[in-house]
């Protein structure tokens, strides 16, 4: 009896130290990150398909996938073995013959295969039992979801008439009068046969990714307000922040960082109505910086600047969530490991202007990653009135931050006339670590260095009197000082001197016109 204790005592200690040793909060830092071999043959470049690697890149990202890109030209026997997901998009019909090495390789493996485009494989044509018919040119329509977009012209498209899966969506022939499903995916593999850069082809692939990564998290719907600055109407901002809180609408507010002079009072301004933006439910995350040339900047200041703003943020009681940037800079070592490795969590915004310092083939990928689409594109595939469902990867409709009063009265009206359910960037797990301190977010509290942040909304004036140019050394101020004095007392002397000698000379002159016969 007293062995059984004695035994159920030590299983009770081994149970208790397995769970010390494997704590929750390590299952995110433990779980391992998607990585996917993207290999195309072509991008595309003056084609309507120009544009649709970069498309799947950011969609990719926003599952949190480690992607790594590659043209067939520069691919190795042996590659596909280090993924266990690749996806093929031919964009050019008249390219037919692969690398011997890929289609060697191709041909045993046993990973998961999504391809996209014409030109499908014989193994992936047999597994799927696919069968089509083409269209050169055409007017189509597509509809997956709640999203549709009619009169879609179309060129190089085929139309799938007998197929083996799951289907997503569908497209609808105007030419060949014909109904056939957007992708299918059966098992490991999956087809899409169509998907360009601009219109609903971008988000209709999400879907099938979203299965074809196994991703089974549920989405959220964000709204970001987009493109404020330091120079920005910041009364605009507080208003506009007040508004939505009374409103009830939660948002991201994208600002552009201060890399320098931040002890002036303008910035302190900036940091002032940040702080009551983050009091009003509005979520801060980091703009990265404006590249205006790879040649004249400085490379090796980003590290140093980020810090100083993000430690500049957390010292004001401003806790950043994430940072925000176009696509390219998670193909950038440099802007990767120096502007983007201090966050977890980012939002990702369409390249506007590709200046990469040193490009990599393959991605950072992101804890927590948001898909952005301007609002105003996606309301065109919703009809009016309907109630928008979140998209399959976490989205954020981006406003730009209205410019005068005007526009912002319109923007409020029209949130307010929106039914979209809007979520709570804070409310989801997000890290900022820097050389000294860790912000973040968990539960929809903030935290600063392990310490919950309370919400402070009043506003403090800020004082405009500034050292703009710090004062030199004095050394010599005294000695200046005591010949300013006696520069003083000379010249009030002259002066008194000069005023005696003409009030003198006038009386000895009024005497000689008074008295004519008198001599001088």
């Amino acid at each position: 009896m007293l062995n059984r204790r004695i035994y159920m005592a030590g299983l009770l200690i081994l149970y208790l130290l397995a769970g010390l040793s494997f704590p929750k909060g390590m299952e995110a830092s433990t779980s391992k990150t998607a990585s996917v071999l993207l290999i195309y043959d072509s991008a595309a470049i003056s084609t309507p398909k120009e544009g649709n690697i970069e498309a799947l890149e950011r969609v990719l990202a926003s599952f949190g996938t480690q992607v790594t890109v590659m043209n067939y030209d520069h691919y190795e026997a042996g590659m596909l073995n280090k993924f266990n997901k690749v996806i093929s998009v031919r964009n050019a019909d008249d390219l037919f013959q692969l690398p011997d090495s890929y289609v060697k390789d191709s041909a045993n493996y046993a990973g998961d295969y999504l391809h996209i485009g014409n030109q499908v494989p014989e193994n992936i044509r047999q597994a799927l039992q696919l069968e089509s018919v083409s269209a050169d040119q055409d007017t189509a329509k597509l509809e997956i979801g709640q999203l549709q977009q009619t009169a879609m012209t179309v060129k190089g498209i085929s139309y799938l008439t007998k197929f083996k899966g799951k289907t997503y969506g569908s497209l609808s022939s105007e030419k060949l009068k014909i109904n056939s499903p957007f992708a299918v995916m059966d098992g490991k593999y999956a087809y899409i046969p169509y998907l360009v850069k601009g219109n609903l082809s971008e988000l209709a692939a999400a879907y099938l990714l979203k299965d074809w990564l196994t991703v089974t998290t549920s989405s959220h719907t964000y709204m970001v307000l987009d493109q404020i600055y330091p120079f920005s109407n910041l009364d605009l901002l507080n208003e506009m922040a007040d508004r939505l809180y009374d409103a009830g609408i939660p948002f991201i507010a994208s600002v552009q960082p201060v890399l320098s002079n931040l002890d002036y009072p303008a910035v302190q301004r900036y940091l002032e109505t940040l702080k009551h933006v983050q009091s009003r439910n509005g979520s801060i995350i980091v703009q990265a910086p404006v590249v205006a040339s790879t040649i004249s900047q400085d490379i090796t200041v980003l590290k140093s600047e980020m810090l100083a703003f993000l430690d500049a943020l957390g010292g004001y009681g401003i806790v950043p969530l994430g940072v925000g940037s176009e696509m390219y800079w998670t193909y950038d070592q440099h802007y990767a490991a120096n502007g983007l490795a201090y966050f977890d969590s980012s939002v990702i915004f369409p390249n506007e202007r590709v200046l990469y310092r040193s490009q990599t083939a393959t991605s950072k990928a992101f804890q927590s990653a948001v898909y952005t689409i301007p609002n105003a594109e996606l309301s065109q595939y919703v009809a009016p009135g309907e109630i928008l469902e979140p998209l399959p990867m976490d989205t954020a409709l981006v406003y730009a931050f209205p410019e005068d009063r005007q526009k912002s009265e319109a923007l409020i009206t029209k949130l307010l006339a929106d039914w979209t359910t809007f979520s709570d960037y804070k409310n989801e797990v997000h890290t900022v670590r820097t050389e000294v301190n860790e912000m973040g977010s968990r539960n929809g509290q903030l935290r600063f260095n392990g310490q919950t942040i309370l919400l402070n909304s009043n506003k403090q004036d800020v004082n405009s009197e500034h050292a703009y140019v710090q004062e030199g050394k004095k050394s010599l101020a005294n000695l200046f000082s005591v010949q300013n004095k006696v520069f003083i007392i000379l010249i009030v002397t002259t002066l008194l001197l000069f005023t005696a000698f003409l009030i003198i000379g006038y009386r000895l002159y009024k005497r000689k016109y008074t008295h004519m016969g008198r001599q001088l």
